[in-house]
This record gives C-alpha cells, structure tokens and sequence, in this order.
C-alpha cells in the first residue's frame, strides 16, 4: 500500500500489509498515524520521507520481538542513504527566533509549549535512512524539531544513516534506551537550544565524524547512562571525536558513562570553541583513549589551547568519580 502526500485525520498503519512511503508524506493538522507492532514500512527512494507536523501526532507504539521498523522498500542491509527517513516537529522551540526544518522550510516548529506532545515512538528501527536533498540540506535518520517533552521516544535504534543518526532542533524532548551506529555523519547531533535528556544512550561509531556534535548558544544536552565507541574515524583526518563541543555557548552534562576512543584523529572530547563553561558536568565518566596524556582525549580543534579543551577538562578533574585510561 502506497503512503503519498498529505495524510489528513486518522490513519492505521496494520502489521498485515505492506506499506511504502512515496516521495514526501506529511500530516494535516490535528491527523494521527498509528502504527501497529511488527509493521514495516519502506521508502521508495532518496525522495521518500515522512513528516509528522506540529499539531498532529504519530504512534508508534512496537515491542521488544515486534518493533516497527522503518526501512528501503527493498529492506536492505547495511547500507546507507537508500531513502529519506523520519521527523518529527512540535511546538516546543523555545530559542525566541524561528526555528524550520532545513529539509523543506515550509515546516516551521511552533514555540513556547515545554510539555507539547508528538505522540509516541517506542521500540522503533529507523535503517537505511539519510539522503542529501540540496547541498547542505540533508535528511537524517530520525529528525525532531522543536518536539517538546510531552513525546514518548524510547527504545529507539538508528542504524546505517546517510548522514546524522539522531539530530535534534531545539525542543525539550526526552529521550531513553537510544543505540545509533554505522552513519556517515554525526551520530547524534543536538542544536538550536535543545535542553533535553537522553537517558541509556549507546554510539558505535565506525565512520562519519562525531559520535555526538552540540551547537547552538544555549544547547544543553544531559546523558544519564551511556557507552560511546569509537572504532572509525581511522581514514577520516577530518574527523571530530567522541562528544564535540562546537562554537561557543554550548553545554553538555554527562553522568554515569564511558567513552572508548580508540582512533588517531581528533579526541575523547574534542572542542572548536570555549563552550558555556557553566553549563558542563561529568560524574561517574570513564574515557579509556588511544595515546599518551594529552593525543586523544581533551583536545582543541586548532590544538592551541584556545578552544575549550583544557577548561573543559579541568571540570571533569574536580570530580574524582571521573578517570581517563591511555592505552
């Protein structure tokens, strides 16, 4: 059954039938999408992807033996950008200035609602997913813009992305029980004043740049629980570590985790400009890194000590439930 255009009231998408997302899909107002457990629903190309607006809700509500996954019509594996991917956009952008979805600007984030809800993803695979739709202008695995903390997103995984895994816009949503691997970008990437938590976070990153990339003055991001491996990067000399701090004002709290940093680029944690110091913490983090004191785990972009590394890492030293391990 072919899914195409707007999708206007309620919709069921049924375990029992075959269902492909042609070319671009998007919610009405006030429409629902409800999924059943063990449902597969296909994108038919690099055009195919599927959005779900503000004011209008998607549940997608999967089991442990019977989630739903969205992947290529072809259900492929293992690879990359063979068609667009999901997103999600609430009415939780809360950074005062308009905030759209870069993909197709037409869909603009409504603001000011914490608690908005965009109804629920719960045991869900997003595979295969991320195309460039212009230069610049790329889809990703699983999208949120402005979604607010009223959504359910958890037991979620995002494997073989074309390009991020996970990128949030601003918003306050909560995320929990969250593995991201295999993509070519950044695995999760967080923006625009994103203040959320992440809660049992796992990053297998063989290639793309950044396991985990924060911009945007006010961005706070907090993981409670979390394992980030980095194995690639090894031919990528433009590669931007394990958690990137990027551009000034950015925050990040991370607690209870280890970082297993095992490549020859960039580092552990790795910093392009002096971040909202006030708004950094660690507690209970193991880095265990490639190299001596100082190669691969806090370290500049420019490595001239200007850009953050050497004050974020003094944060971490004054918590003795920290340690880094040199290999």
């Amino acid at each position: 059954t072919s899914l195409t255009g707007q999708l206007s009231g309620c919709n069921v998408l049924t375990r029992d039938q075959s269902w492909i997302i042609n070319q671009h899909v998007y919610t009405a107002t006030d429409a629902s999408l409800r999924i059943q457990d063990g449902t597969i629903i296909g994108g038919n190309d690099t055009s195919s992807y599927i959005v779900i607006d503000k004011d209008s809700k998607i549940f997608a509500v999967g089991t442990k033996y019977a989630p739903i996954t969205f992947t290529d019509k072809d259900q492929s594996s293992g690879t990359v950008g063979l068609w667009g991917g999901l997103t999600l956009i609430g009415n939780a952008n809360m950074s005062g200035t308009q905030l759209s979805y870069e993909v197709d600007p037409s869909f603009i984030a409504g603001e000011g609602v914490a608690d908005d809800s965009s109804g629920v993803l719960k045991h869900v695979k997003v595979l295969n997913s991320a195309t460039e739709v212009e230069p610049d202008r790329e889809t990703n695995g699983l999208s949120m813009v402005g979604v607010g903390s009223g959504t359910v997103v958890e037991d979620i995984t995002v494997d073989y992305s074309g390009d991020d895994g996970v990128e949030i816009w601003g918003g306050t949503v909560n995320l929990e029980n969250v593995s991201i691997s295999n993509c070519t970008d950044d695995h999760l990437d967080v923006d625009s004043m994103y203040v959320g938590t992440i809660e049992n976070l796992t990053i297998d990153a063989t290639m793309g740049y950044a396991a985990i990339e924060m911009s945007g003055t006010g961005t706070v991001l907090t993981l409670d629980g979390f394992t980030i491996n980095v194995d690639g990067f090894a031919e990528n000399t433009s590669a931007e570590g394990g958690i990137f701090f990027k551009k000034a004002g950015v925050g990040g709290k991370f607690y209870n985790g280890t970082i297993n940093y095992n490549t020859a680029f960039a580092g552990a944690i790795y910093s392009q400009q002096v971040p909202e110091l006030a708004n950094i913490d660690f507690g209970n983090v193991t880095i265990n890194t490639t190299g001596a004191v100082g190669d691969y785990d806090f370290v500049d972009q420019t490595n001239d000590a200007t850009d953050g590394a050497t004050e974020i890492r003094a944060i971490f030293d004054t918590n003795t439930t920290n340690a880094v391990n040199y290999n």
